[in-house]
């Protein structure tokens, strides 16, 4: 041993002889308190724990054995903190225990102070020129684990606590000071232990201590940040390590808070008090996001039948998009009918008329959706689908005429799903308007539906009326907001209820660049017939047949309509009952236009019917 050796020795030992006087009184005073409380079993419990502390405390400084390197210093220090950690809680419940004017108080309070008297000659325990006070290298306690460090990324019902320790009394003492304030304790003696207890009994908040044989406390804060479980619970490092970079080496692997020994129970009842509170935050954010997820996926469940999926989540991301109430916007509507669907629906048996209406609906809600439409509701057979709400784009009337068309086209699909059913053919009209609705959720708070209301709703209905299967009629204001190229076939000048003038309407047989879509000429020639076929016909009004039968010829006929000659005025365009000779048959269609004085009338297909009129003919040939 060279001389700065001896010196270093020298100036240690004087320290360690520098405790042994505080300690030695704390013991004398401990003795006389065991003997003030005797017939107070769990006070002289307490006073007992506070003694075996003591022991432990003059036990560890005979065991220094004189070996004073760094880390033999670090590993002294937090083992005496932990001691005289025990002493001080125990003294501190003692207090709060006790009356002021009982035996034993006096020696409590000649405890604390000698305890503090010790902690401040402790401090000083360190080789000459080394850092002062706050100064224990947590490197140093870290060397001297058995495992190295791996490497890894950085009023309701009681909460419980998981203390964690190897040290038997500090282990004790907490779990005595939480379950004084009335929490649920479990203890651990082990970090390996300390992890089994977190998965299986899930507590609110744990109390580690960092320096552990076998696996420790840094070790398990990294294993705890690494489950997504066990990362939700708060952790807190109790240590006797006095060091910031020791602090912040935990703070980064997960470590909620970071305390010193000995604690102050001031101090550990606010902090684990203000970690639960806030844990049950997270807790409840963590209920409401599931249950926000739930609703959003019933809601994803159930709009997504009507509206593209984009919407959806535009309408999710918005705080107020499911609210009641509504807004005045501009808006292109969409109404679609089956033509002659009463007819269809006497002659089938009702699963498979649903049958048919879930062909049809199935194809027109995907065309729909494609053009990113809304789907406001299905009644019955019709449809009712809007461009401009709950989102408005540009384009909301380009897109509103392109679907139109497709959905016309996407007939044909339709028609194909109810021939592999045996199920007839069916064709649809429809309607297209724009302009001012009140959009937004309607109803009451116990049911409500998203949907537009107006005139102008009701006017695109009056419009889909006048179609004929097949067709598609626009007002003046869709054509107008329109930016795309539209082909356009007859027009209509037709006298509209809640309109002074009469409206034009445009029929619609495609749409130009970037839709490209075309309705197919699929019509049939006229046949002629050489003689004129005696026919009645009545007009119908809101769907009932007038009292009065008009006398009207017939002069030719194709697979979906007629020419017929009629002496008197018709509107047009007009739904009328048509009578065969005799009656020997009836027809629904629609007057959907004139010319060379003869009305034409268009009327849902049916192969029998035409049979019959192909007869007629060759009968009268």
């Amino acid at each position: 041993m060279n001389d700065k050796q001896r010196i270093e020795k020298a100036y240690l030992d004087d320290i360690l002889q520098s405790l042994y006087a505080p300690l030695a009184a704390m013991r004398g005073r401990a003795i006389s308190l065991e003997a003030s409380l005797v017939g107070q079993p769990q006070a002289l419990a307490d006073a007992q724990r506070i003694s075996a502390a003591l022991l432990a405390l003059e036990e560890s400084l005979h065991s220094a054995g004189g070996v004073f390197d760094d880390t033999a210093l670090s590993r002294l220090r937090h083992d005496q903190r932990n001691s005289i950690g025990v002493v001080e809680g125990y003294v501190e419940i003692l207090l709060e225990d006790l009356d002021s004017g009982e035996g034993g108080v006096e020696a409590l309070r000649e405890i604390a102070e000698l305890s503090k008297q010790f902690q401040s000659a402790l401090e000083k325990l360190r080789r000459p020129g080394a850092k002062s006070a706050a100064a224990d290298s947590v490197s140093a306690i870290f060397k001297s684990f058995r495992q190295g460090l791996s490497a890894g990324p950085k009023n309701m019902q009681p909460a419980t606590i998981l203390v964690v320790d190897d040290n038997d009394s500090g282990r004790e003492l907490l779990a005595q000071q939480l379950q004084r304030q009335d929490y649920l304790v479990v203890e651990a003696s082990s970090g390996e232990r300390c992890l089994e207890v977190m998965r299986s009994a899930s507590p609110d908040l744990v109390l580690l201590d960092l320096v552990m044989p076998g696996l420790n406390g840094y070790e398990v804060l990294q294993t705890i940040r690494a489950d997504d479980e066990l990362r939700r619970i708060p952790v807190v490092v109790i240590s006797g390590v006095q060091d910031e970079a020791g602090a912040v080496h935990c703070i980064d692997a997960g470590a909620s808070d970071y305390l010193i020994k000995p604690l102050n129970a001031t101090l550990l009842r606010a902090r684990v008090s203000a970690l639960l509170e806030r844990k049950a935050w997270q807790d409840r954010e963590r209920e409401y996001l599931a249950e926000l997820e739930k609703s959003q996926r019933f809601i994803r469940k159930v709009f997504g039948r009507y509206l593209s999926d984009e919407i959806v989540q535009r309408l999710l991301d918005d705080n107020d998009g499911l609210s009641l109430g509504g807004e005045r916007r501009r808006v292109t509507v969409l109404m679609a009918d089956i033509r002659d669907f009463s007819t269809i629906s006497l002659q089938l048996e009702p699963e498979r008329c649903v049958s048919l209406l879930n062909n049809y609906l199935a194809v027109m809600t995907e065309v729909i959706q494609r053009f990113r439409g809304t789907v406001d509701e299905f009644v019955g057979d019709g449809i009712l689908a809007v461009f401009g709400a709950p989102l408005r784009e540009d384009d909301d009337s380009d897109r509103a005429l392109a679907c139109a068309v497709a959905m016309q086209l996407g007939m044909a699909e339709v028609n194909a799903r109810n021939a592999a059913e045996g199920l007839p053919a069916i064709e649809i009209g429809i309607g297209l308007n724009t302009g001012d609705v009140v959009a937004g959720n309607i109803g009451s708070e116990l049911r409500s539906k998203y949907g537009v209301v107006g005139h102008n709703v009701n006017l695109t209905s009056r419009i889909e009326s006048c179609t004929a299967g097949g067709q598609i009629l626009a007002s003046p204001a869709t054509l107008a907001h329109s930016r795309v190229e539209v082909l356009c076939g007859r027009h209509l000048d037709v006298s509209v209820k809640g309109l002074s003038e009469p409206l034009q309407l445009s029929e619609v047989l495609g749409v130009g660049l970037p839709y490209d879509l075309l309705l197919e000429n699929t019509e049939q020639p006229w046949q002629w017939r050489e003689q004129e076929l005696a026919m009645t016909m009545s007009v119908l009004s809101d769907k009932r047949l007038g009292a009065e039968r008009l006398p009207v010829a017939m002069r030719a006929s194709r697979d979906n309509g007629l020419l017929i000659h009629c002496a008197g005025e018709l509107p047009l365009p007009v739904d009328v009952c048509l009578f065969g000779p005799a009656e020997a048959f009836s027809l629904y269609g629609k007057i959907v236009g004139r010319e060379a004085g003869l009305y034409e009338l268009r009327m849902t297909i049916n192969p029998e019917l035409n049979a019959r009129l192909v007869a007629m003919n060759s009968a009268q040939e």
